[in-house]
């Protein structure tokens, strides 16, 4: 993938919305390109947190795993969207697993570069940061309504026994 391409599949997604050119090219420089198979985990819940990641292609499953119950999906992770929060609001380790449904191509963005450019550009930064909230508005959205759906029932049967 050429510069110029890598600089287009960041612009496409949320959290690099209203960026400023130089800031992009910047990220394009600090990003590397990695090909992910099918069913491969990217990161596990629990690693140490180094890098996020732009989904270029492909489609990946944020899972939460439990001995005795196995992993069950949160939230499906498709092309342009930003996977990795947890190192950027320096938290130290991930808090999900990450794994491939499809063949996925994915921009590696290590988290002390990353971090490196909010300090230098404060434009950049709180750009960046603001649309990460909003990715994480997204998914805990999307959470609680799987939440809702899953005890919706029981939550009325109780509201009802009063």
């Amino acid at each position: 993938m050429s510069n110029d391409d890598l600089v287009e599949a960041i612009r496409e997604v949320d959290c690099f919305q209203g960026i400023h050119e130089e800031d992009l090219g910047q990220i394009a420089k600090m990003g590397r390109v990695i090909e992910f198979a099918a069913n491969e985990i990217v990161f596990r819940e629990g690693d140490t947190a180094l890098s996020s990641y732009v989904v270029v292609s492909g489609t990946l499953s944020l899972e939460v795993c439990a001995p005795g119950i196995g992993c069950r999906r949160l939230s499906t992770i498709r092309d342009g969207e930003f996977l990795g929060w947890s190192p950027v609001l320096d938290n130290f380790h991930m808090t999900v697993t990450a794994r491939t449904v499809t063949i996925c191509h994915l921009i590696e963005l290590p988290k002390d570069q990353l971090l490196a450019l909010c300090e230098r550009s404060p434009h950049f930064g709180y750009v960046f940061m603001r649309g990460v909230a909003q990715t994480l508005a997204r998914r805990l959205s999307a959470a609680r309504m799987q939440l809702l759906n899953l005890f919706g029932d029981e939550a009325e049967t109780n509201a009802a026994d009063g």
